[in-house]
């Protein structure tokens, strides 16, 4: 802009924005910048043309042209115009009547884009106080209208619509809901928020599902909010078998904390569940100090309720409260612990729940020998309603210290003493007496980690580890029942353990010697190649495990595993526990697969039959779960869970996705093919439908047309 233009400019247009009504100066303060500025005194109307931009405290107006009564105080604007607002609505129109503050009049021909992403065509708005736009013979939607789209996916046509830009809401009279040109609903009136609200009360998207076993059904859900910090969705499910109930969720976030609620209740089943419900809770809140309170609950009032209606396939219900703390050097948990059994054969009265649970752990440096010292505690007791009770004391004290040996190898000693006193009762096995165990740990583990270079640049690691571990069985022990440790599983993650058994009530005892290998590749060109191999040896064979565990005898079965990652697009893992004598013993894999268009995720698994771990026969299953991109806006996802030995599916289920900038359409097949709690196989079809720009739009963001037309 020439400088005698800019001058002019400040001798002139600020002066007359200053005279500007009392009211507009009271709000705020006004700019203008032009190309070209007139002004007739005696008329006392101001003239500018040529990129004006006007600017209002926050409120922008671009035009073409405009012209400034002073004596009416009115802005007559020629576009194209441009007027951007404080709440981030955008009005582009060919002409506007607006006050001086930008705040009222009246815009022709104009449309409004709200959020960056729903439109709304209009013959005529008029702004009110800065706060109201009404609008006249509108048509909106945030879908992209061009010379190939010239007809929306969906639309809403209003004879008015008035936004409230303080309340967040959009008010629509005399609405028809469109969808590709054709109406399907008439709706006298229709409130909606603002596309820019994240959280308003109202109607959620539907839901039509349907089942094998209740028929046809629709979910209908309502969404309430509770101020920022809480809110809930009450949800009426109906079947077509008449079967009707009533879901609910309530959601809170604390400062320190949060809370879940979760459950439905059969108002009227479909069987005879009528009464029937479920609830799932989970409840977190930090107190100072690092103390934590938890709660996490879930009850059911019958062992088919939630697989019935396909709100869960556990078949197993675990709710704990309790009281945590960490620190760095220490940790503190007290909890109760309550089981809920949803299988056919298992009896509930002879399901235990534990109370109470606590575990304490104190860890420091001692100066004498330099090592770190641990202190442990723990309480459980089981309680049962029908069937053995058992309660527990233990106490350990652990010592580490590592070394730095000769000819670069790494060594670690340790030493561990654990005493347990034991109470049984209702059980026949088992007197009243306190039962006394203690049980001694020495060992130490020797690493030597050797790493090369190679003259392609990747990088070579080898590094052989033995542990040796030597746990007498003392005399004097008492026999002592086992609930915590009916099933060993032997991997890489327990190889170095001082205990294989999964809890407390039986500890690994003998010398065993526990051997390891580790190799690993780094290639310059991004990929890893790992490869794991160990075994444990003992003096006497060890009858403690099953055969089938993989752990018994002299010598343990062979543990190997082997990677190869690629990242992010390739990731494999497979693990195999090989008898010498039998054979392979367990085998699992899984491949990741991440490429532009296709997610894929399979997983192989067989377990020979192992009679001490309840599983009398081998088991083989396949489950395989893949996405692919069909286009810009199709999708696909599909999956499988098989029987490899039986030769039969367990689960499958396939999907399909349409999204673009304005809908999502999701269509889900699925069926269950085994029976359990009474519940018959089960196939489910599931459609929902999500308009962009409310109540969570869609899985795509892209900004919405901006070509609306009205007829």
């Amino acid at each position: 802009m020439p400088f005698l233009t800019r001058l002019f400019l400040v001798s002139i247009i600020l002066p007359l924005l200053m005279a500007l009504p009392l009211r507009a100066q009271v709000i705020g303060y006004s700019t203008m910048t032009a190309d070209n500025v007139s002004y007739n005194a005696a008329a006392g109307i101001l003239t500018a043309s040529g990129q004006v931009v006007v600017i209002y405290n926050k409120t922008r107006m671009e035009a073409e042209s405009i012209s400034f009564n002073r004596t009416t105080g009115q802005i007559e604007a020629i576009g194209p115009l441009r007027i951007t607002d404080p709440s981030g609505a955008v009005f582009t129109a060919t002409m506007a009547s607006l006050s001086a503050d930008l705040s009222a009049g009246i815009i022709q021909e104009a449309r409004l884009l709200l959020a960056n992403r729903f439109q709304i065509a209009a013959a005529e708005i008029r702004r009110s106080s800065d706060r109201f736009n009404i609008l006249y013979r509108t048509v909106g939607s945030t879908c992209t209208i061009d010379t190939s789209h010239p007809v929306p996916i969906w639309q809403i046509r209003s004879e008015r619509i008035i936004h409230d830009t303080q309340a967040e809401r959009l008010y629509f009279e005399n609405a028809r809901f469109e969808v590709l040109g054709v109406p399907i609903a008439y709706i006298p009136n229709l409130r909606l928020p603002d596309p820019s609200v994240q959280r308003a009360t109202g109607l959620l998207y539907p839901q039509i599902i349907s089942s094998d076993i209740y028929g046809y059904g629709i979910k209908l859900p309502y969404f309430v909010t509770f101020g920022d910090n809480a809110d809930a969705t009450f949800t009426p499910f109906a079947t077509t078998s008449g079967a009707f109930l009533l879901e609910a969720e309530y959601r809170r976030r604390f400062v320190n904390g949060a809370l879940n609620i979760h459950g439905a209740f059969a108002v009227r089943g479909s069987t005879n569940d009528t009464g029937d419900s479920f609830l799932k809770a989970d409840f977190t809140f930090t107190r100072p100090n690092s103390f934590e309170l938890f709660l996490d609950l879930s009850l059911s009032s019958d062992d088919a309720f939630m697989r019935r209606y396909g709100y869960d396939d556990a078949d197993r219900l675990v709710s704990q409260v309790g009281l945590r703390r960490f620190d760095p050097n220490r940790f503190l948990e007290v909890s109760a612990i309550f089981f809920q059994s949803l299988r056919d054969d298992e009896v509930d009265a002879e399901v235990p729940f534990a109370l109470p649970l606590v575990s304490y752990r104190k860890t420091w440096e001692e100066s004498l020998t330099g090592g770190r010292i641990g202190l442990n505690a723990s309480t459980l007791a089981l309680i049962r309603t029908a069937g053995r009770d058992v309660a527990r004391l233990s106490a350990s004290v652990d010592w580490r210290k590592d070394w730095a040996a000769p000819l670069g190898i790494q060594a670690t000693t340790f030493a561990e003493v654990q005493a347990d006193v034991y109470r049984v009762w209702d059980d026949v096995g088992f007197g009243d007496d306190l039962l006394f165990r203690a049980t001694p740990t020495i060992g130490a583990d020797f690493s030597l980690p050797l790493s090369k270079s190679t003259k392609s640049g990747a990088l070579l690691v080898l590094s052989p580890v033995a542990q040796f571990i030597y746990t007498p069985e003392l005399a004097f022990n008492d026999v002592v029942p086992n609930e915590d440790s009916l099933q060993v599983e032997f991997d890489e993650t327990n190889l170095f353990g001082l205990s294989r058994f999964p809890g407390e009530d039986r500890i690994e005892t003998g010398f065993r010697a526990n051997a390891g290998v580790s190799y690993r590749r780094y290639d310059p060109s991004g990929w890893t190649l790992g490869v794991d191999i160990g075994q444990i040896y003992r003096i006497s064979a060890n009858s403690q495990f099953s055969t089938g565990s993989g752990l018994s005898g002299r010598s343990s079965d062979i543990l190997a595993a082997v990677s190869f990652e690629l990242p992010p697009n390739y990731r494999l893992i497979s693990r195999l526990l090989v008898a010498p004598s039998v054979g392979i013993r367990r085998a699992e894999t899984e491949l990741t697969l991440n490429l532009n268009r296709l997610d894929l995720e399979a997983t192989f698994v067989f377990l020979a039959a192992d009679v001490v771990a309840d599983s009398p026969v081998d088991r083989s299953e396949a489950n395989i779960a893949m996405g692919y991109k069909l286009s810009e806006n199709w999708s696909t996802s599909a999956s499988l869970r098989r029987d490899l030995l039986a030769n039969e599916n367990i689960y499958g289920e396939f999907g399909l996705v349409y999204a673009n900038e304005c809908v999502e359409v999701a269509v889900s097949l699925s069926r269950r093919f085994t029976t359990s709690n009474n519940v018959p196989p089960d196939t489910n079809f599931d459609v929902s439908v999500k308009l962009a720009g409310f109540g969570g739009g869609t899985s795509r963001r892209e900004r919405a047309g901006t070509c609306m037309r009205i007829e």
